[in-house]
């Protein structure tokens, strides 16, 4: 029989029994829920789209999902030598970081290289945040790795393109700067800083700073303001300041960047240097400004053909000699409508030699609108071939006061020429009385000669004969006397002829020769005997070697210390020009110059009328040639003159 004892120790028994039985259900059933927990937990974090996992209070692995595990290709076990994983230039500033968490319980965050299944490192970012209990206590980290690696590429290839971006940039020969979406200045390349001698801080300030001239400032505004308002692309010219305080021109051209929204994200800003560009603007703009001004006082005026097309571009001055509305449309047929009816041919001839390609000189008049008849002359050059066309450019000149000029000119000189030759009548007076009188006296002798013959008691017809013809002889003689001074000193056209010079020198020494006598003149003649025969006119030719002789003579005058010599030559150059020479041993040409000589009205002598040498000058340029005159290397002067072979031709030319 048991005791009290027993039955009391049983119940206790019974009793801790049952407790322990409830606790241990107690337990199961907190250890299932807690199961029940870390499936769901798992499951949770499993359908996370993220790398989780978490780690112990001191920081070792204690669960990783399943998308880590995939990520990295390793077991949880192997995870826990996380270290190894870690880049080996990230690794130790990775460490670092966690160590610190740890150790301070603030959150972790850092971006490095991990290694991942395929053998590939890539970067991910790295969050972790500590789990604390009721008493602060971290209990836990719970971590996420995110992969950023096509995020940190897509950073990497975008700080490349703006470097590259950057260097093209800066290696723009130009200034460059960029803006922002709302215009501020957020760059300028280098050129652009050391051109304005200003940082990028002061480049911000361009609209107050002085940097854009003051007076180009408001337009300058305007049409940024109203670019960047619109956001249009803008281009405008005006002065910048350069870091010497010069202000130069500068063509500035905006273009906005616009990203896939179609919002600008960026403006880009080219400044280009022009200053040279406008000068020379300004320069053309006064040259052509003076260019038109020297066409209108000339009255030449300019045009371009495409003469096989008929296109045609006229200057204001062609226009206006034309008398034709600048609107006009010119083609060939509207400029022949102009040309006076007797010059069609020409203009036309003019035309077809034009479109064969070849260089056209052209003369013909026109007739304009109100009827007043124009002289044109001009000049046509073949400038390049388009497509096997001939491109010209041409001037024409209106000629036409020239002409009259000219004609009144002819008239002067042919009026001159004649005073010229009758103001030389009184010097050669003596000479002329002289040929005159001997075949005179000739005649009067050899009549009375014959008279005696023929009143004789046998008359001597014979003899009387023979006297008859020496009076025919003498008095032809005179008749060629009087005749040669009537054609010198007569007023007549000039006649094309042949000319023998030496004969013709001959004649004007013979008239001149009484003269040269009793001015003891020591002539010397040196004429070429193989001389050819010229084109010219034979009267104003002895005309010039006349006045030439006469010259001579003049200017020997008052030497008495030296024989009066005058020497006077033809000869033939290279046998294309015939040249006369007439050299004295006088006093010399004027120091003032030898050109004024042929001046007219200029003269050296008391009694002279100073037109000679400016008729005898006129004379020798109609007939193509050149007279001048030249120091003699002792005393003296030697004028001379010298004419074509070939026969004279042109509009200044002697005419029949």
């Amino acid at each position: 029989m048991s005791s009290p004892e027993d039955e009391t120790r049983l119940r206790e028994l019974i009793a801790a029994n049952e407790r322990l039985t409830k606790e241990l259900a107690e337990r199961r059933a907190t250890e299932q829920a807690l199961r029940a927990n870390e499936l769901s937990f798992q499951l949770t974090v499993d359908s996370i789209p993220g790398m989780v996992h978490t780690m112990t209070a001191t920081g070792g692995v204690e669960f990783v999902n399943h998308q880590i595990l995939d990520y990295f290709g390793k077991t949880l076990e192997e995870l826990n030598d996380w270290q190894r994983l870690i880049h080996p230039d990230d690794r130790s500033r990775v460490v670092d970081g966690w160590t610190h968490s740890v150790e301070t319980g603030e959150p972790y965050d850092m971006e490095h290289r991990v290694l991942v299944a395929d053998g590939t490192y890539r970067w991910i970012h790295t969050r972790g945040l500590p789990l604390r209990d009721m008493s602060g206590h971290i209990v836990r980290w719970y971590n996420l790795l995110t992969d950023v690696d096509e995020r940190r590429r897509a950073e990497e290839a975008l700080r490349e393109s703006e470097r590259e971006s950057s260097l093209i940039v800066e290696t723009i020969p130009g200034c460059v700067a960029m803006m922002s979406p709302n215009g501020e200045v957020d760059f300028v390349n280098r050129q652009l800083v050391e051109y304005c001698g200003q940082p990028l801080a002061a480049m911000r300030e361009w609209g107050t700073n002085g940097t854009v001239y003051a007076e180009d400032l408001p337009y300058v505004a305007k049409v940024f303001g109203d670019a960047i308002g619109a956001g249009e692309p803008y281009d405008f010219e005006a002065r910048i300041r350069r870091f010497d305080g010069v202000y130069r021109w500068f063509q500035v051209r905006g273009l906005p960047l616009r990203d896939t929204s179609e919002r600008i994200a960026r403006w880009y800003v080219l400044l280009t240097d022009i200053d040279e560009r406008k000068r020379a603007e300004t320069e053309l703009r006064g040259a052509y400004d003076s260019f038109a001004d020297a066409q209108r006082l000339s009255k030449t005026g300019s045009f371009f053909a495409d003469a096989v097309r008929d296109v045609h571009t006229w200057s204001d001055e062609t226009y206006r000699i034309f008398e034709l509305d600048p609107t006009t449309t010119i083609t060939a047929q509207r400029v022949r409508d102009c040309v006076h009816p007797d010059d069609v041919s020409a203009f036309d001839s003019a035309m077809a030699r034009g479109m064969t390609g070849v260089d056209v000189t052209f003369a013909f008049r026109i007739v304009t609108a109100r009827g007043a008849v124009k002289h044109l002359r001009g000049v046509a050059h073949v400038r390049e071939f388009v497509d096997g066309r001939p491109m010209f450019i041409g001037a024409l000149q209106d000629v036409t006061e020239n002409m009259v000029a000219e004609e009144a000119l002819s008239k002067a000189r042919s009026e001159l020429a004649h005073v010229a030759r009758v103001t030389t009548m009184s010097a050669l007076t003596a000479s002329i009385a002289h040929e005159v009188n001997q075949p005179i006296s000739g005649i009067i002798t050899n009549a009375g000669t014959c008279l005696r013959m023929l009143a004789a008691d046998a008359p001597d017809i014979e003899g009387a004969r023979e006297t008859a013809r020496r009076t025919i002889r003498d008095a032809n003689r005179a008749s060629d006397v009087i005749a040669r001074l009537r054609v010198l000193f007569s007023k007549k056209e000039s006649t094309l002829e042949s000319v023998d010079v030496n004969e013709a020198t001959r004649e004007v020494i013979a008239l001149s020769w009484a003269d040269l006598q009793r001015n003891r003149v020591v002539l010397q003649l040196d004429l070429d005997e193989d001389l050819p025969i010229v084109t010219g006119d034979r009267v104003q030719l002895q005309q010039v070697v006349l006045n030439l002789i006469r010259n001579a003579s003049d200017a020997m005058t008052d030497v008495h210390d030296r024989p009066r010599q005058l020497v006077v030559k033809t000869s033939c150059d290279e046998r294309v020009r015939l040249r006369v020479t007439v050299r004295d041993v006088g006093v010399g040409l004027p120091p003032e110059g030898v050109d004024s000589l042929f001046d007219a009205f200029y003269t050296t002598k008391s009694g002279g009328m100073g037109i000679g040498l400016f008729v005898s000058r006129s004379i020798i340029e109609r007939h193509q040639g050149r007279l001048w005159a030249q120091r003699n290397d002792g005393p003296g002067a030697t004028f001379s003159f010298s004419i074509p072979l070939a026969p004279p031709t042109g509009p200044d030319s002697p005419q029949t």
